[in-house]
């Protein structure tokens, strides 16, 4: 059995490469402030008290708020790493020639890169909280915050072994990058990223709570929100719960065929 000193130190590593490359993710950050100033002051155009998607203007607001901050809790995407190891063929001597969990070394570096990104992405979100002199609509209560911390850990598994799956599918193509873009458009439209998923007509919106676009972003914000009866919230932890276990089942059958797929290809 591996010590779990090794992938202690996977996540030293990745947290200070991400301290002394800061770079990238000041620049992520400072357009995702960007973006968020613009889809705010798009809804603070709207009337007071008028109701959109269910939503009235502070709540919408809010909405993008918190999404802002979950967004940095969740957004653990291993694809470009894993797709850049089977490419270049450094994945032969990081992880199969090793008694290790690619998974798990994989899970110890996205630790690593969000325990700096998230103390980031609370202090931008505090700030902004503070910028918006329109109150926000915030609920603070232990019950609450404990079913959205749930939420938030079910929706961080599906996210992580999603990517992954995907990034191991370069195990037997070149270029997947579709699959990429796929994934962000899913996550915008289906995942209640870009609007909250009540703006999508009835009609679909059986369909949408089944797929798992809505538990790698949606579901949480819905959660905190208290838009989901008790029968719904039950309803949305399980299919999270799901969605992770097929996600990695599917891991661990794309990871044992891809391994044996790349040694057969001469690598």
């Amino acid at each position: 059995m591996v010590s779990i000193k090794k992938y202690q130190a996977f996540f030293r590593n990745q947290f200070s490469s991400t301290i002394a490359y800061r770079g990238p993710i000041l620049v992520w950050m400072f357009s995702s402030v960007l973006s968020l100033v613009f889809l705010t002051a798009v809804w603070q155009s709207a009337k007071a008290g008028q109701t959109i998607g269910s939503y009235t203007r502070a709540e919408l607001i809010s909405y993008y708020v918190v999404s802002f901050f979950f967004n940095w809790l969740i957004n653990w995407f291993p694809f470009y790493g894993v797709v850049e190891e089977i490419k270049s063929g450094e994945i032969s001597g990081s992880s199969l020639l090793k008694p290790l969990s690619f998974y798990w070394r994989k899970f110890s570096e996205e630790l690593g890169w969000h325990a700096f990104s998230v103390i980031l992405g609370t202090i931008f979100t505090l700030g902004i909280v503070f910028f918006f002199s329109q109150p926000l609509v915030l609920d603070f209560s232990w019950q609450r915050l404990l079913l959205t911390f749930l939420a938030l850990a079910l929706t961080t598994f599906v996210v992580f072994s999603f990517s992954l799956c995907l990034g191991l599918v370069s195990f037997w193509f070149v270029d997947i990058w579709i699959l990429d873009s796929l994934f962000w458009a899913g996550r915008a439209f289906l995942g209640g990223q870009a609007l909250p998923l009540s703006f999508i007509p009835d009609a679909f919106q059986a369909v949408v709570k089944f797929l798992p676009f809505r538990y790698v972003f949606s579901f949480p914000l819905e959660v905190y929100f208290g838009r989901l009866s008790r029968s719904e919230l039950l309803f949305g932890f399980f299919l999270s719960f799901f969605w992770v276990l097929v996600f990695i089942w599917l891991y661990k059958i794309m990871w044992n065929r891809g391994r044996q797929a790349y040694a057969a290809f001469g690598n």
